[in-house]
């Protein structure tokens, strides 16, 4: 039986440690600048010389703001985007391609993150009491119209894309998206070989834009045996409706989150010395009661999300019938990937959005205990 590779798993817990001690820093960062905005007389200086429009000076300071915010934590975003990815063989770009997607990142966040705030603001403005449920019910709209655009406008941006050739490994493919009764607009290849050495896979979009996403990587390592097994892992989502039973659970998450920041927010401003709700002053408030109230809710993804990849590895058998390609398959990922077999750390534990490896390698020999009883 396939097994880890010991000195992979040495480095995955030093990366994951450096990733973590990084993570950490970074959210110091935030809530630090958060707070000396709020405490100071900063913010008040800086809304002081923008327009008198609430929602065109919000989405002026967001966009400021997340500049500075940028360029204070550029060292940490190399850091752990490209010179520890790098250090561990998991990047493959250069600097100038990785500066390239940042800023390209940037540019998108503050496009989105300056329109978003402004709409709060017009939200604020009208309805001071419930914006934050207008502000949910919007975002859940624009989470549903960025799964359906990701793959045909998104990925593009950053990867190349192309149709999967006629083959072996396509025929396999298609024939189990039949088995599995989901159906597919095509089988695309992404790229990831020019920036990463990781390899994934997945059924990306809705409707007319759903499609089977392959990663390079993963075709030129993995037997097509592998990339069945892994595919009928992520069909089992579309089989089981993973996409909206994580959409309805996501939806009842934020709505709790959007209201703890509304109530965090209007008892912290009346604490300070804002206008109203809607003073451009008060958008360090805004950001950093959204930030903490967003927390609560983590964990919780993360537990629904680990039980529905469950119940997609344990379809993925039932379907395929060969656990002993999936623990190949999984044990190949995790050591391609930098993977833990089981995260040390609690906070790590708790955040994982998939089983750990050693959970999936038990659930998979049970079910070859349960397939020879």
């Amino acid at each position: 039986m396939a097994q880890l590779d010991p000195d992979r798993q040495r480095q995955a817990a030093e990366y994951a440690r450096k990733r973590r001690r990084f993570g950490v820093i970074n959210f110091i960062v935030s809530i630090t600048l958060f707070s000396l905005l709020v405490l100071t007389g900063i913010s008040r200086t800086l809304a002081d010389v923008l327009p008198a429009a609430p929602a065109l000076a919000a989405a002026l300071y967001l966009a400021l703001l997340m500049l500075v915010y940028d360029f204070m934590t550029l060292p940490l975003s190399w850091q752990t985007g490209l010179n520890l990815p790098r250090h561990y063989g998991l990047s493959r770009q250069t600097l100038s391609g990785w500066l390239a997607d940042h800023f390209k990142s940037l540019a998108m966040g503050i496009g989105f993150g300056a329109t978003a705030i402004a709409v709060v603001y017009l939200l604020l403005e009208r309805s001071p009491d419930l914006w934050w449920l207008s502000a949910w019910a919007l975002l859940m709209a624009v989470s549903l119209a960025l799964t359906v655009l990701a793959p045909v406008f998104l990925v593009p941006l950053f990867f190349k894309v192309h149709p999967l050739d006629a083959g072996e490994l396509k025929d396999r493919l298609t024939a189990i998206a039949t088995r599995a009764k989901v159906k597919i607009g095509g089988i695309y290849v992404i790229e990831f070989s020019e920036k990463t050495s990781l390899a994934n896979a997945g059924v990306m979009g809705l409707g007319r834009t759903k499609r089977i996403v392959l990663s390079d990587t993963l075709i030129e390592s993995y037997s097509p045996e592998e990339i069945e097994v892994v595919m009928a892992h992520e069909l089992a989502h579309q089989h089981h409706g993973d996409v909206w039973r994580l959409y309805g659970f996501q939806a009842a998450v934020f709505l709790v989150s959007f209201w703890l920041a509304s109530w965090l927010f209007a008892t912290l401003a009346h604490m300070q010395d804002y206008v109203n709700l809607t003073d451009p002053a008060a958008l360090p408030l805004l950001l950093l009661s959204l930030t903490i109230a967003g927390v609560p809710g983590l964990p919780l993804l993360s537990w629904w999300s680990r039980r529905l990849e469950a119940a997609a590895d344990r379809y993925a058998l039932e379907l395929t019938g060969k656990p002993d390609v999936f623990i190949s398959a999984m044990t190949k990922l995790t050591d391609q990937n930098l993977g833990e077999a089981r995260p040390s750390n609690f906070f790590d534990r708790i955040g994982q959005d998939h089983p750990n490896y050693i959970d999936r390698v038990k659930m998979a020999e049970k079910f070859t205990v349960e397939k020879t009883s």
